[in-house]
């Protein structure tokens, strides 16, 4: 399945780097090492409104479910592989935040603009995609939500 990925971000014109360690390793694996200022991303697969999308957070950071239906104003579900369109369906994972390989809408948190290149697996967890974020933003165009579960921000004075 990386194939497609690699067509559709071809077909897009866009530079990126593939990088695949196709052998399993011993414990402990390989570490792979993206470019300085890469921020490693993950994709879920949510129903928003009874259809699939994608979320993208940050690397190992989970959803708020409450807080993306609140930002969408549609009602959210966490979901599965075994949502998505056609030949995807059952997706192995890792999927990668690319709403276009999937034909569904991809919604990505805030925190992720802050990161000047994007690194992400697909389909399997030693198989490395990296990109600029202008790029992934031009082909993508993602829409922007703050849904990523993490710290709340600290009170401002005065307020209670």
């Amino acid at each position: 399945m990386i194939e497609a990925v690699v067509r559709y971000l071809r077909q897009a014109g866009v530079s990126f780097r593939m990088t695949s360690y196709p052998g399993p390793e011993p414990r402990p694996q390989v570490a792979h090492r993206f470019t300085p200022g890469t921020q490693l991303v993950d994709a879920h697969v949510v129903l928003v409104d009874g259809a699939p999308a994608l979320a993208c957070t940050p690397c190992d950071v989970p959803i708020d479910l409450a807080a993306f239906a609140t930002e969408t104003g549609a009602m959210v579900l966490e979901s599965s592989s075994a949502e998505l369109p056609d030949e995807y369906r059952g997706a192995p994972g890792p999927l990668p935040p690319l709403g276009g390989v999937f034909g569904v809408p991809l919604f990505i948190d805030e925190r992720i603009l802050q990161a000047p290149r994007l690194g992400f697996r697909a389909f399997a967890p030693n198989d490395y995609v990296e990109l600029g974020y202008d790029d992934f933003a031009l082909v993508e165009r993602p829409r922007v939500v703050a849904f990523a579960r993490g710290e709340l921000p600290p009170h401002p004075p005065g307020e209670s």
